[in-house]
């Protein structure tokens, strides 16, 4: 029985040793895989985000340009027919009014204003 158990020690001593060289090496690399890809996903989620508040950011500064040119029209009550042109604002975003006649016998005056910042682009409808 000593023999055997001798045997068998051998033989284990033999394989652990046998075929797990590279093993740390690997484990390694695939722990590393796995971080660098979370780290990246963790990125893209990041990039994408910060994205979106800038839009955001645009889509304010647009309605604000927009809510201008409606305050601007109503303080000069502006005819019907008037289209304003571009007007740029200090802070790089403008907008564009334009009055018509509206209503079913055309008795109210129908102001748009249209404001733009950046890719952004907001309306605003008023009925006088």
């Amino acid at each position: 029985m000593n023999i055997i158990l001798q045997n068998m020690n051998t033989l284990l001593k033999f394989n652990r040793g046998r075929g797990r060289q590279g093993i740390a090496i690997y484990c390694a690399a695939v722990t590393l895989s796995i971080v660098l890809a979370i780290a990246l996903g963790v990125g893209a989620l990041a990039a994408s985000r910060l994205k979106m508040m800038n839009e955001a950011g645009a889509s304010v500064s647009a309605f604000a340009a927009a809510e201008t040119g409606i305050e601007w029209s109503l303080l000069n009550v502006v005819a019907a027919g008037y289209d304003s042109g571009e007007v740029l604002l200090s802070n790089g975003a403008s907008y564009r009014v334009e009055s018509y006649s509206c209503g079913a016998a055309n008795e109210f005056l129908c102001t748009v204003s249209v404001g733009k910042y950046g890719n952004s682009q907001r309306a605003i409808k008023v009925r006088q």
